[in-house]
């Protein structure tokens, strides 16, 4: 049988949907044929270079390639030397144009956080003044003035367009007055000294007398701090006129308008904190708390002193 025949015969292998089968129905070899190259079923992609976004430097490239090719080395250097300086110039005075433009002259600064320091006082920090460039201020380089001062414990600075000056201070909490070498300073709530106090900044503190070689427990302290704030004791850091560390653990504390004196133990304030808390209710009850010069609480109890009659 020819070749022309088995293409005609169905069941062949040219006959639709029998790509599998490569033999006659008969069961009969039939002689080997080339089979012809498949035509691609889809269109070729397309290149994808041509696809992909053009990108100035290389747009740049390009044109300094260009001119050099088209006008020679020699010109083409010279004209090559001569857009990038003249684009380099133009940078120069734009840059110029904006940081002398009076639409960008700082007219307002905003300062939040401010206690300690008046509003003069960081403005005078900063070195921002009205009239000045806003693009001009360097942020950091005014951040870094006002952490200089002791009052400041952080300071963020921020440019408002058009001409605006925004300044966040986080101050450092005065808790105490402490003595170092005769001098009184302000000091935070873990005996840290801040500034000398000052007339001017006048603000009433309880005293820090710490005794020498005396290192407190400084987180029991500061537990103990909060509670006294939160009002979890029945004083306040109002009624105290002074406060020593006599041990790491042990404090006396001078309640002045009442003429008394307590010894706590901060081992185990909270435990210690609801027997005060008791005896105190109870001697308030019974007419007795203006009669009392010592209340000592301590180890798991408490002990009364009376005044001397």
């Amino acid at each position: 049988m020819s070749v022309a025949a088995a293409r005609l015969r169905p069941g062949g292998w040219f006959s639709p949907g029998t790509r599998k089968s490569n033999k006659w129905a008969g069961g009969k070899s039939a002689p080997s044929v080339p089979k012809r190259a498949a035509k691609p079923s889809v269109k070729p992609a397309r290149n994808k270079a041509a696809r992909r976004p053009v990108r100035i430097g290389g747009l740049l490239t390009a044109l300094i390639l260009f001119v050099l090719r088209f006008f020679g080395w020699t010109l083409g250097l010279l004209l090559v030397a001569t857009l990038l300086g003249s684009i380099s110039l133009g940078l120069i005075y734009g840059y110029r144009a904006l940081t002398t433009s009076a639409h960008f002259a700082v007219s307002h600064v905003e300062i939040i956080g401010n206690r300690q320091l008046s509003t003069p006082e960081v403005l005078n920090l900063s070195g921002v003044t009205v009239g000045m460039n806003l693009l001009e201020v360097s942020l950091g380089e005014v951040s870094r003035k006002l952490q200089h001062n002791p009052w400041v414990e952080s300071a963020t600075v921020r440019r408002v367009l058009p001409d605006g000056v925004a300044i966040d201070i986080v101050e450092r909490e005065p808790f105490f007055w402490v003595q170092q070498g005769g001098t009184l300073f302000y000091a935070d709530r873990n005996g840290v000294p801040i500034a000398a106090l000052e007339l001017g900044r006048f603000v009433s503190l309880p005293v820090l007398i710490l005794e020498q070689g005396v290192e407190p427990n400084w987180r029991l302290m500061e537990e103990w701090v909060r509670a006294v704030e939160r009002l979890e004791f029945p004083f306040g850091f109002s009624d105290v006129a002074w406060l020593k560390v006599e041990d790491a653990n042990l404090l006396r504390i001078h309640l002045e308008d009442r003429g008394l004196v307590i010894h706590f133990d901060l081992s185990d304030w909270r435990g210690h904190r609801a027997i005060m808390n008791q005896v105190w209710e109870d001697l308030r009850s019974r007419g007795e708390l203006n009669n009392i010069e010592r209340l000592t609480v301590m180890s798991g109890k408490a002990w009364v002193q009376l005044k001397q009659s």
